[in-house]
Order: C-alpha cells, then structure tokens, then sequence
C-alpha cells in the first residue's frame, strides 16, 4: 500500500489511526498501527486489511478547541532521544528511573541495573522494553527470572507499559504445542515470553529458544549466574547473541571478584557493561530503616550444645577439609544450622550419621521439569556422605553425643520469638535459610497467629497464593526461606523482618529487608537479627558488619581460621550518569499535566507574530527512515498567510532539512554501537553452523540436522540484518510527513 507511510492517518476495523510503522515484504506489509495516548496499538497486514487514507478538510472550531489541538501537537512529540511511552505508563517519573533506558538511545547495548533493593529496577527494565518496542527496534523479548517472580513480572509490564506477556512453564508449553502443528516451535508464537530460568537452562529448551531471534533479554535476579552453573551457561548462550541485553540484581557482587567478572561478561562481543548503581540516600529517599541486633541468650543445655558442635565443625574443617572442599561445606552447613534451630541441627546429623554408618537409602531423583528450588534444603546425600576426620569410628560417636545433647534443648530463639510476635501485634516476616526451620517456626506458633509459609517445595502457584493472603490480611505472620527474598512486594502491609539466623552471605540481608523497605512503604522498616553470643554467629555478626560484599566462602575462612584474613574490597562501581534525565522527566511531567487538565491559555494564548501574519499554522511533523520505522515527530510552527502556500512550504521544507540532519546525528552513537554487536553476534552465528557432519551409514538425521541448522541461521542472520536496517537506515527529507494540526489567527478576532 504505497499511500500508507509513517504519519498518515488511516481508517481500518471501524477506526481511526495513525501509521507508526511500515514493514514492507515481496507481497505484504505490516502496519503498526497507533491510537494515541492512552490506546493499544495494533498491526494489520496489508492486503488482508485494507486501510483507507482519511483525507480531511480543515475544519473550523472554537479557538479554545483549536489551541488544545495545537498544543498536543507541540508536547506529544517524539524527541530521537527522548522517551516515547514513558508519560503513558503506570510510573512516577524519577529521573534516576529513566537514566537506563536514554542510556540505551544513546549506545548502551549491555545493561548491569544493581540500585539498591527496592528502588524499582522492573521498572527500568519495562521502560527499556516499552521503549525500543515503541521505535520498532525490538519485536521479540524473553525474560528470565526465578520461577516464583514469573507473575510478577507479567502483571508488572501488563499494568505499567501495556505490554502483553506469555507465562511459560512446562505445562504452558505442553498447551501450547497441543495446539500447534507438528514441528513449530512453541517459543515462536509470542513476541515477549517471561518464563523462569530453570526452565530455560533445560537442554531441549535451550535447542527452541536458539531458533529464536530475540532482540532483548532481560535476566533477573543475575546474581545467581555463576561461573559453571548451568544458569549461567544458558544466560550466555542467549546473551551471546541478542542485541541488548539488560541484567538486574540488587546485589550483583558478593565479594567474589571471579564471580562478578563473569556476570559482566556475560553476552559480550567487546561492548562495555554499563551499570546503574544507586542507593536510596543517592536518590533522595531518606533512609527509612533500622537495623537491630537482639543477642538471645541460650540456656545451659543449649549453650554446651553450641559449643560443642561448633568445636565440631572445626575439627572437620581442619580435618579433611584441609583438601576437600565438599567436607568444608560440611562443616560450614553444620555449622549455620545450628544457628538456625535444633530441628534444622537434629536432621543434618542423623543424615549424616546413617551416611557414614551406610545404612542412608538413596535420595529420590527429581523429574527433569520440576523446577523445584533446593537452595534452603539440606546439603546432599552424596556431599554428607563425606567423612570429616581420619577416625570414623570416633566422629559417629561425636555425632551421637550430640543427639543425645539436643534431647535436652529448649530453643532460646523460638522462645523469643514467639514472646515478641505477641507484644509486636503487627505483621511479621520471619525467615530463615532452612525449610526445617520453617517447620520449628510454624510448630512454635500459637494458633492465634495466623502463619502462612514459604519455602523451595512451593510451587509458583501456592507462593503467588501465599502472598496474596498475607497482603490482604488473611496472615499475621509469613515464615519463609529465601525462596520468598527476592522479588515479592510485601510493603503494604508490613513493615518487620525477623532473621532466625545471620546468613553468612550478607547481601541476603539486604534482599529479605527488601521487601519491605521499597518504594511505596510509608512507615519506617525494621530489621532484626537474632544472634546467640559467644557463639560462631558472633564472628559471623563481625564480619558482615565489616563488609556487606564479602563472599561465603570468606566468611566460612574467618569462621574456622584463627588466622586473619585478607578482605575483597568493596564494590564501588562508578554509576553510569544521564545529565538529560532530570529534564526529561520535567518533559514528560509537562505532557503529562497536559493532558490531564487540557491547559491552553498558559501555553498559547499569548501566542504572537511579529510579521503581522494573520495566521498560526502548527504541523506534526513524522520523520521516518527509509525502512518505515519513525525515528522522531517534531512539532512546527509558522506565521502565515493563506495566501502564501508556496512560503509555507519552503519554511517547512527548510525545518524539515535541519531536523533530519539533527536527527542523523543525535543516532549516530546507538547506530554504531548497535552495527558493531550485531557484525559481531552475525560471525558467531555463522561460524556455528561451519562445523562438519559425521554421517551416519544406517540413518539420515545428521543431514538433517545440519540442514535445520542452516535454515535456522539463515533466518537469524536475516532477523539480525532486519534490526540494524530499522535503526541504520537513513532518515531523509522524502521520509518526512508534515500534517497540519491547527491554525488559528494570534489575536482574537
């Protein structure tokens, strides 16, 4: 349809629309169809529907009616590197929130957003999305996260950005391939899929998601992509070859150097990682927190118990732990669950004690879709297998005697706890590292207060169900692992965290006092750490205090070390800084008043010529590349005279020269950063598929595998060819659309 370019006004399905978008194929073309502030947008294909062009006379109006028009057009226009959507979203324009997404207009390919838990970095990466979906530069999105955060971020992008999301998990696969013919990849079907990143890592999803063009991958949580995980080799599979690529995580160091590095080097050709890293003071969000230490006292029985297995734990990690590093983390688990409760303490030694006697059946296999967290479980079987100390015969006795020691114990912490829960009379996190605890916890509880759980067991669904009676004040108290620390919106409500124990990784800390303290909490959040003195958690409590980017493994080396120990220093990236955001977000403020209160006389009524021309004429003004994609719509407005058309059109002509060199120029650095990635992720494609067949004598499947594989590249390379063209073409004076939008003479007549 040669007649419909960016910027014209159409009539299709019984409305009226404008062009933000042509893709023209061999018999076809796509329209991306916009219905302005506050509507959908929508995609036809040509010629299936047949949009007609509305050619409309001017028409005359009352002056104010005619002001308002002009005034949209001038505040709803579309800077090159200004922000599209974000007036239109459900957000609060902080400028520290937008700083991401004018960085990736400006060239950043690669994103570390690590502000402070709390500070919004769904958000940031919504606004990234929405906005490079706005210019028709990202078709395609997946977002990883874990499993139990999958709602979450769906019902965020639906809510703020009107972004529509696939939920996929193994049974929403299952569904959708039921439908679908033989052999169609279910991941083809959706242009922006969240689904979690176990799920992800599998090998089979691993092989349907490489056929897939995606142009941006969000990770959430990145911390958990470590150097030889499988999390972190699918991660790098991905980012390897998608064009932008946003990581966040509120604690993306932990005081592993090696760790860190890995994660900023995750999907890189070259591309420098640009990292937003903010705290709340930074911001301007007084802190509204307090962090306390309560020092529970334990009684006799427990106190020898304390000391004994602390005793230990030592012993085995001077043991056979001075070359195994399994049988140190032994010692580091016995250890924290001590920490923990006597029930967390009590499970891990019989475990052991029937390992090393032999007599521990085999644990039962997991089925290969279960995408159940075993993060707060026991160590496994085969690791608590390992003997600590050279004589076996003594460490059984070792361990019997301290079951024999933890018949007599009260638990200080549960007592405490439960006295405080009853004087506190507000909602409650409590948490813990260990799904044992959690059962101590609930057990400890009196029925009158209402407790709900959360733990790695839970499926999403129950979790997702689990919150929502909490928030909604169906529960007093929600005891949880960190299953539950990262993610979950619990500010509502609460404002009290308990910690059952001192994980010895203290960016946990952090994640579970998120919760609560994040934007939207109106009340000052409290923090408390149950710790007993004199105790290996003493040394623990020093530590932390010391550095909050230490890593565990550290931790555990000043535990059991008399020795002092060198500490990582802490991590002080140099955030990225946009000087442009505070003005955006005035901009965008501006618009955003505008359009609420309709407010002319402000703006144009004192409106004036000094020529003495009789008129006003205001054009929206769209300039596209030659690719159909809008690259920026400036308003413009003359003092003219009807009767001098032709001097209309030249200053408009003259306007329209400047802004698209202007407009050249502003995209010259993302066209370059961009052209760079994708040169680079094309030869990795190719080179991939250069690799010989080993033919089989009896089957054909390597043939055919290979030939999948060709077509699969080809279709890569030719979706990566297709990205950098919408954002590489030129924009040239012929692209350029200038409708008129209003015209009105400066004084009142």
């Amino acid at each position: 349809m040669a007649h419909a370019h960016p910027g014209a006004l159409v009539h299709v399905r019984g409305e009226d629309w404008r062009v933000a978008r042509v893709d023209a194929y061999d018999r076809c073309a796509v329209l991306t169809l916009d219905g302005g502030p506050g509507r959908r947008r929508l995609r036809i294909i040509e010629p299936f529907d047949r949009p007609r062009l509305c050619r409309r006379t001017p028409k005359r109006g009352r002056r104010r009616s005619v002001l308002r028009a002009a005034l949209r057009t001038i505040v709803d226009c579309k800077p090159a590197l200004g922000l599209w959507t974000a007036a239109d979203a459900a957000i609060d324009l902080l400028p520290y929130q937008l700083e991401p997404a004018l960085a990736v207009l400006r060239g950043a390919m690669r994103l570390l957003l690590a502000d402070s838990v709390g500070l919004g970095k769904t958000i940031e990466a919504g606004l990234i999305l929405a906005e490079l979906r706005a210019r028709g530069w990202a078709d395609r999105a997946l977002i990883l996260c874990p499993a139990g955060l999958r709602a979450t971020w769906a019902t965020e992008l639906q809510r703020r950005f009107n972004i529509t999301c696939a939920v996929f998990d193994q049974a929403a696969i299952a569904d959708t391939v039921a439908v679908l013919p033989p052999g169609v990849n279910p991941w083809a079907g959706h242009a922006v899929i969240v689904t979690s990143i176990d799920l992800a890592k599998r090998e089979e999803v691993q092989a349907a998601l490489a056929d897939i063009p995606f142009d941006v991958l969000i990770a959430d949580e990145a911390h958990h992509l470590t150097p030889s995980s499988d999390r972190g080799h699918a991660v790098q599979r991905l980012a390897s070859r998608t064009p932008w690529c946003v990581f966040a995580s509120a604690t993306p160091h932990s005081g592993d150097e090696a760790a860190f590095a890995y994660l900023a080097g995750l999907g890189s050709h070259g591309e420098p990682l640009t990292i937003f890293r903010r705290t709340k003071q930074e911001v301007g969000r007084r802190a509204h927190r307090r962090e306390h230490t309560v020092r529970v006292r334990a009684a006799d029985a427990e106190a020898q118990l304390l000391e004994e297995v602390a005793a230990y734990a030592r012993a085995i990690w001077r043991g056979h732990g001075t070359h195994d590093h399994a049988v140190r983390l032994v010692a580091i688990t016995i250890a924290r669950r001590t920490a923990s409760s006597p029930l967390a303490l009590r499970r891990t030694l019989t475990r052991r004690l029937a390992l090393l006697s032999g007599s521990q059946e085999p644990e039962q296999a997991r089925l290969p879709w279960d995408e159940h967290d075993a993060a707060d479980e026991d160590v496994p079987a085969e690791m608590l297998a390992h003997a600590g100390i050279a004589d076996a015969r003594e460490e059984r006795i070792t361990i019997r005697r301290l079951l024999t020691l933890l018949d007599g114990v009260t638990a200080a912490k549960m007592s405490w706890l439960v006295r405080f829960l009853a004087r506190a009379g507000e909602p409650a996190i409590v948490f813990t590292e260990y799904r044992d605890t959690v059962t101590a916890v609930l057990a400890a509880l009196p029925a009158s207060m209402r407790a709900l759980s959360i733990c790695g067991a839970h499926p999403p669904a129950q979790r997702r169900l689990t919150v929502e009676a909490f928030n909604s004040g169906n529960a007093d108290v929600l005891v949880a692992t960190d299953a539950a620390g990262e993610g979950l919106n619990l500010h509502r409500r609460c404002r009290l965290v308990i910690n059952m124990e001192l994980p010895w990784n203290p960016v946990r800390l952090e994640q579970r006092l998120g919760r609560v303290d994040r934007i939207g909490q109106t009340r000052r959040a409290h923090a408390i750490r149950l710790v007993h003195p004199n105790s290996i958690e003493e040394r623990v409590l020093e530590r932390i205090r010391e550095r909050r980017s230490v890593s565990e493994r550290d931790v555990a080396r000043w535990v059991f070390q008399d020795e002092a120990e060198s500490m990582h220093p802490s991590w002080s990236p140099v955030s990225t800084v946009v000087p442009t955001a505070v003005a955006e977000a005035q901009r965008l403020a501006r618009l955003r008043m505008i359009r609420r209160t309709g407010e002319t006389d402000r703006y144009c009524l004192s409106s004036r010529t000094r020529s003495g021309a009789p008129f006003v004429a205001v054009h929206r003004i769209t300039f596209a590349n030659v690719r159909g994609n809008v690259m920026a719509e400036h308003p413009g407005a003359h003092a003219v005279d009807r009767s001098s058309a032709d001097a209309l059109d030249r200053a408009i002509a003259m306007l329209i020269g400047r802004s698209c060199t202007e407009i050249e120029s502003q995209l010259a650095p993302l066209r370059s950063a961009l052209a760079g990635r994708l040169t680079k992720i094309a030869s990795s494609v190719a080179s991939e598929n250069r690799r010989g067949i080993q033919r089989s004598l009896f089957d054909a499947r390597a043939e055919a595998e290979a030939r999948h594989a060709a077509v699969m590249t080809a279709r890569l390379l030719d979706a990566l060819a297709r990205r950098q063209a919408s954002v590489a073409s030129p924009v040239t004076a012929e692209g350029a659309v200038a409708t008129l939008t209003a015209m009105w003479p400066p004084h009142r007549q």
